[in-house]
């Protein structure tokens, strides 16, 4: 068995809904990332619950309603593998008052990420 990574992220619920039951799509994150991003347009990660919960409470949707956070599991060298194609970067956030590394993955890798990671509810809220 490959070892694998729980990476977390932060969102409304509709958007958690969305991405468990159908994947990430490229087309719908284009629609609802309007606000300027550190790396850019892409699917954002943390390696701690606590900052996708930091994130997922700014997440579009979730000032007037509830946020939650979706766990990812990928096998750490699909990561390597994207990370080396630069389809994936690990970056530390900037503009917050706490420090903290996340993952950026750009959009032309959502189909891998469906194929090769296991998206969950968290059980850590």
């Amino acid at each position: 068995m490959e070892n694998k990574i729980t990476l977390y992220h932060g969102t409304s619920i509709a958007s958690a809904l969305d991405i468990l039951n159908n994947g990430l799509d490229a087309n719908k994150l284009s629609v609802q990332q309007t606000r300027q991003v550190q790396l850019g347009t892409g699917w954002y990660v943390a390696f701690d619950v606590e900052v996708a919960k930091f994130f997922g409470a700014l997440a579009t949707g979730s000032f007037s309603s509830k946020f939650t956070v979706i766990e990812m599991s990928l096998p750490i060298t699909k990561l390597e593998h994207l990370l080396t194609k630069e389809e994936a970067r690990r970056e530390i956030i900037v503009n917050v008052q706490f420090v903290a590394e996340q993952i950026w993955f750009s959009v032309t890798c959502f189909d891998f990420l469906n194929e090769q990671a296991d998206f969950r509810p968290s059980q850590e809220l």
